[in-house]
């Protein structure tokens, strides 16, 4: 064999490599990322955050780490209810402004707590997303601020206060 049949080889090879790349097969993957989806996550005081942003809607799901806690409700004033209970606060800074309320894919229950008087507004046990309504105000950072608070009926897991999120 000459140069020439090495050369051969070598073009056909080349010419099937490409013929691969220009058919998707390298540098895609089976599902394409959003350019503009960002998420970021946390875990603290016995709940995982996950927030996604897309399309203008940050949804940041809550899901408590045991089963049996629930999240005080948005609505829980910012001191509870004669000092009880802390309330599920979702908001952003950096480069997002909310354009709305936010909303949760959850009904509010009633705990009463008849030995102490005090009734609170809670979330059924286990996960509860909530909805804001975003707009980006620049291509900077972002964060979404979280507070929140998992108790059971017996048992309240330390709260977390005005902890950022980074969304990536």
């Amino acid at each position: 064999m000459g140069a020439e049949a090495v050369t051969g080889r070598t073009l056909v090879l080349l010419a099937t490599l490409a013929g691969a790349l220009l058919a998707g097969g390298c540098g895609r993957s089976a599902h394409p990322v959003d350019p503009s989806e960002r998420s970021g996550r946390l875990a603290a005081g016995g709940v995982t955050v996950e927030a996604t942003l897309t399309d203008g809607q940050l949804r940041t799901t809550f899901r408590p780490e045991r089963p049996g806690f629930h999240l005080y409700s948005l609505d829980l004033p910012a001191d509870g209810v004669q000092g009880l209970g802390i309330p599920t606060v979702v908001t952003v800074r950096g480069d997002l402004e909310a354009t709305g309320a936010p909303s949760v894919d959850a009904p509010v229950r009633t705990l009463r707590l008849a030995e102490l008087g005090v009734e609170l507004p809670v979330y059924p046990d286990g996960p509860v997303t909530v909805t804001l309504p975003v707009r980006s105000t620049g291509d900077g950072p972002a964060e979404v601020v979280v507070t929140y608070g998992a108790c059971s009926p017996s048992t309240c897991l330390p709260p977390v206060r005005e902890r950022a999120v980074p969304l990536h």
